[in-house]
């Protein structure tokens, strides 16, 4: 049982390692993925930002041809003053001329209004054009960054899962059953070591009858409080990682 508790420690250090290494790839993607989506959101924010600067300057057109209107109608009624008789007439056109007017002041102002807007909103786009124009140069770099950094990955992944596989074909099936459920339960650590009689996963003192039989190794022994599997912690010394012995080969 000690050889086989081995082979189980050398798995799950192969498994954890695979775990970071593709919780690493996962935050690559994302990272990736979430720039995307902020350039997306920035053209499209882009793209409404033109959509209103065309409403506004159709608007813009409306208000003039209203102000030429309005001026056309002015010089009429003018002329139309310097030809009236009578003081009723005269005081009636008055009036309209002087409404006139103020028509004309207004649309001058919402014309003067409209202009700001224009230029602000120009200057907005032209922020916006350029932010896009960065943006997607760095996420061109970074997506050739990344490129090359989760083909490492993969190849260190490739490297760990043959090992992997060859070492759950030398775990008994009963052994890797318990293990692989445990792990399906509990992240993390599903073999811990047994020190001083207590459980090194939960700090839990073992019964001590059951310490002894993680001491002889001769059989699988599961922690009663947090349910891992149990190896004495001497068995384990001078073990080395994985990532170790990738490093090696």
């Amino acid at each position: 049982m000690k050889e086989q508790l081995a082979l189980l420690r050398e798995l799950q250090n192969i498994d954890l390692e695979l775990d970071e290494i593709k919780s690493e790839k996962e935050e690559i993607v994302a990272r990736l993925k979430e720039n995307t989506g902020f350039l997306d959101r920035l053209v499209e924010d882009l793209n409404d930002q033109k959509e209103e600067l065309d409403e506004i300057r159709t608007l813009q057109r409306s208000k003039r041809g209203d102000l030429d209107d309005i001026k056309e109608k002015l010089t009429q009624k003018q002329k139309r003053l310097r030809e009236v008789s009578s003081n009723r007439e005269y005081n009636a056109v008055e009036t309209e001329i002087e409404s006139l007017k103020k028509s004309a002041e207004q649309t001058e102002e919402e014309l003067l209004h409209l202009l700001e807007v224009i230029e602000s909103t120009e200057a907005s786009i032209k922020e916006k054009e350029d932010k896009i124009v960065q943006l997607r140069e760095g996420i061109a770099s970074d997506e050739a960054a990344a490129e090359q950094e989760l083909a490492k990955l993969d190849d260190t992944i490739k490297a760990l899962e043959d090992r992997q596989e060859e070492a759950r074909t030398e775990v008994s099936r009963r052994v890797i059953h318990k293990y692989d459920f445990i792990r399906s339960r509990r992240p993390g650590l599903a073999v811990v070591a047994a020190k001083d009689g207590h459980c090194e996963g939960c700090f839990m003192a073992l019964p001590p009858q059951q310490f002894i039989e993680i001491q002889r190794g001769e059989s699988l022994e599961i922690c009663p409080s947090c349910n891992r599997i149990l190896y004495f912690w001497e068995d384990a010394v001078g073990e080395e990682s994985p990532a170790e012995s990738l490093e090696e080969a």
